[in-house]
């Protein structure tokens, strides 16, 4: 991909800090973006929920397992962008943005990474198998794809699961365009899998209420 000759911010921060050495000892810079979400302004329309929620690091293959960032110029062919990184590997990343999602929601209090030792009555568990920018029709385009499944903590089931992706087109060929459209692809995702989480263990938890109640 064409390198970077100026740093534009795009939505995302940025940083600019020095490569690891090439072969021939010199360094080559290149930005670092930690792409942000914002919730929409009807996010807490909902009903608030009384459960708690962990949210696990998703899985991914190695080749998504990674703080570059990755092109498709064609169907299963992965390349880096020069001259960008994530802030941090994409699976890390999402499980952030996942939890700052819920946080913003406004509707559930009790709800955080499965690593912060947080005990939440359901654990929303995702395979993470599209994180790059691919090429459609000669035109770039942010792509994330994910499967979701929501598991109750107490009997260790799965109690629903359902698929997401989302599609953003990308401005250019920079990494700082990249990132800008992953920013509108999350912004795409994210609500909807934040609704259909708490719709679905909404539903299951006052399933189970008589249950709780004759403990």
């Amino acid at each position: 991909m064409i390198r970077m000759t100026r740093w534009s911010l795009p939505l995302a921060a940025a940083l600019v800090v020095g490569a690891c050495s090439s072969l021939t000892g010199k360094k080559e810079p290149f930005t670092v973006y930690a792409p942000r979400y914002t919730a929409p302004a009807d996010a807490a329309k909902g009903t608030p929920v009384q459960w708690q929620l962990s949210i696990d690091t998703p899985v991914a293959s190695d080749a998504l397992d990674t703080t570059r960032m990755l092109v498709m110029p064609s169907p299963g062919a992965l390349e880096t962008y020069k001259g960008g990184r994530w802030s941090d590997t994409a699976p890390l990343l999402l499980r952030a943005l996942t939890v700052q999602a819920f946080q913003q929601s406004g509707r559930i209090s009790g709800v955080g990474a499965s690593t912060s030792g947080l005990h939440g009555d359901y654990l929303l568990a995702t395979d993470l198998y599209d994180f790059e920018t691919q090429y459609r029709d000669g035109s770039p385009h942010a792509m994330i794809r994910l499967n979701a499944r929501l598991t109750d903590s107490s009997t260790n089931r799965i109690v629903a699961a359902r698929s997401f992706e989302a599609d953003a087109p990308v401005a250019g060929s920079q990494p700082a365009a990249a990132a800008t459209a992953f920013e509108q692809a999350l912004a795409q995702l994210l609500p909807g899998m934040v609704d259909w989480t708490l719709t679905e263990g909404e539903s299951r938890w006052q399933k189970n209420a008589p249950q709780r109640a004759a403990r």
